[in-house]
């Protein structure tokens, strides 16, 4: 019984690697079907898509967190394609929400995984309440990225994607929301994966 957690979770692990790569190979074969129909911006925006999503693949990030982040950009990207923002009031604030939280959990973790995280490289056990901190603060910088990125291709690109005061503050907001339960839930696995709490108490000195 005790061999079987760790073999579940690997079978997990790899399970869901391979269907992050299935998404990637979608992500590739987008791109030739915006360049086929759709136009140079889709087909731009789609590559830049693709390359990104090498790189947890890159960093070998763990298979859940990878599929995760794969398909949350995939779905958001095809949304915007396919019009969902405008046909679905709701859907623009929904992707933002689900978006941001996978980005954050992703950026966290490649952070870790490259040794840029304080507390990661060392064999230290970072505090359940630093993770969580720091996963907000990089899903938040994402989501200005993006809110960057929007303004920019509504300005130079196309008119299609919508901008403004608002929309903004709304599409920052929910990120928010999201990169924050995202560092919960990155919290709730390391504790789970160590088999002990993530955040520990440190002894008092002097």
């Amino acid at each position: 019984m005790a061999e079987s957690t760790p073999t579940a979770a690997r079978s997990w692990h790899h399970g869901t690697r391979r269907a992050a790569d299935v998404v990637r190979l979608l992500a590739a074969l987008s791109i030739s079907v915006c360049a086929a129909g759709m136009g140079q911006p889709d087909t731009l925006g789609f590559a830049i898509v693709f390359l990104g999503l090498l790189v947890p693949r890159i960093t070998r990030l763990p298979g859940p967190f990878d599929f995760g982040f794969c398909l949350n950009i995939f779905v958001a990207t095809w949304s915007g394609i396919a019009g969902l923002y405008r046909a679905i009031s709701w859907w623009d604030l929904l992707i933002h929400f689900i978006t941001a939280g996978a980005t954050a959990a992703a950026l966290f973790l490649v952070l870790a995984r490259t040794g840029l995280t304080p507390g990661t490289a060392d064999g230290q056990v970072l505090r359940g309440r630093s993770i969580a901190a720091m996963t907000l603060a990089l899903g938040l910088s994402a989501a200005v990225v993006w809110e960057f990125f929007e303004w920019a291709a509504n300005a130079y690109l196309t008119e299609e994607i919508h901008v403004g005061y608002n929309d903004t503050m709304a599409d920052l907001a929910v990120g928010g929301l999201g990169a924050l339960l995202a560092g919960v839930a990155l919290v709730g696995w390391k504790s789970a994966r160590t088999g002990r709490p993530v955040e520990r108490p440190q002894a008092p000195t002097g």
